[in-house]
């Protein structure tokens, strides 16, 4: 389940570009933090420590405890902007929740165990790898896991194969497809029209060379009779 990770907050005054790149240049990263609890306020947070608080086990559904002008907000950091080449977060939204109202976030899917098939010469395809779920702020699972150690060739597991949580709600197709176990086709590549009729000459040419030296080494073995 989600932990809470710390994070400080500053206010700024939310002026432009200029503020925004003078923020980065000392290590901050501009944001704006709002919800139904808190009307749109620009702040800034330490660049570091934000992607501290993204990158433990819980990800981007890390529920972060913004400290903002002597008050804690739950948050969820949402709608973030990155650097095109060095993908460094540029600009983050905080948006608040309540510990007592659930929210929606995609969780990521973690194949567990060998399946058989595989041993056998199959290969295992995961299809989906983020399950949209609907969960308390404080209960979202870290992952989702399903066991993919009874699939033979040909075997598929769907969404609703997906053991999950409680208070924990998928809000997927329970038809979606997981993960497949088969075996790869061989690629074979199309032979044209031109091709078909090139071999063919080819062959009819090996016939005939086939058959003109049969006959010259008949030929000594006449003259000998």
């Amino acid at each position: 389940m989600s932990k809470q990770v710390a994070l400080a907050a500053r206010p700024r005054a939310g002026r432009g570009k200029g503020e925004s790149r003078a923020l980065r240049r000392q290590g901050r990263v501009p944001a704006i933090a709002y919800g139904s609890d808190l009307r749109p306020t620009p702040v800034s947070v330490d660049a570091l420590e934000l992607w501290h608080a993204l990158h433990t086990d819980a990800g981007l559904n890390a529920i972060i405890r913004l400290s903002l002008d002597g008050d804690d907000h739950l948050t969820l950091a949402r709608e973030l902007q990155r650097h095109p080449v060095r993908r460094s977060i540029l600009h983050v939204d905080f948006v608040t929740v309540s510990r007592n109202v659930r929210v929606t976030v995609d969780v990521p899917l973690v194949l567990t165990g060998e399946a058989p098939g595989v041993a056998e010469g199959a290969v295992a395809d995961q299809r989906t790898y983020l399950v949209p779920v609907e969960v308390l702020p404080l209960e979202v699972p870290e992952h989702l896991e399903l066991d993919i150690s009874d699939m033979q060739i040909g075997g598929v597991k769907r969404i609703e194969d997906l053991p999950v949580p409680p208070g924990v709600e998928v809000l997927e197709d329970p038809d979606t497809v997981v993960v497949t176990v088969a075996v790869p086709h061989l690629h074979v590549p199309e032979t044209t029209a031109e091709e078909v009729e090139e071999l063919g000459e080819e062959t009819a040419t090996d016939v005939e060379q086939a058959v003109a030296e049969a006959e010259a080494e008949r030929e000594p073995a006449g003259e000998e009779q």
